[in-house]
């Protein structure tokens, strides 16, 4: 019983790789295409065509946009530590200390003593305004 199946695979096998090879030439060849189940399912295979064209371009869409995004976190990045650095630098600038030794090269100087209020009695205020 096992001679008759090993030399019954032989003969398919053979057949098997015949009909691969027949396949393949007909689908390079283009003739598959002209069989009726073929045309009869061509919107079919034109939307599953035109699926995967859609599905392409949404991969190309979104790699754009992962770059566009990692462009733009490049970016920010950069811009926020362009801002820690110019406001350290503003901060420096605005100590009193700083502005003292800036306005000496002016041939100005710092005062020391502190200002004094002013107070005026509310119906002189009063007066004044009305004239």
């Amino acid at each position: 019983m096992n001679k008759l199946k090993e030399t019954a695979m032989p003969a398919n096998k053979a057949k098997g790789k015949r009909t691969f090879s027949r396949g393949l030439i007909n689908v390079l060849n283009g003739t598959f295409l002209t069989r009726e189940k073929v045309l009869a399912n061509m919107p079919f295979l034109l939307f599953v065509a035109g699926l995967m064209v859609a599905y392409i371009s949404y991969g190309y869409w979104t790699e754009r946009t992962v770059r566009d995004l990692d462009r733009t976190s490049n970016e920010l990045k950069e811009m926020r530590s362009e801002y820690i650095t110019v406001r350290s630098h503003l901060e420096r600038a605005e100590r009193q200390s700083q502005v003292a030794d800036d306005i000496g090269g002016l041939g100005l100087r710092e005062s020391r003593v502190p200002p004094l209020r002013i107070e005026v009695a509310g119906e002189r205020t009063k007066e004044g305004r009305a004239q």
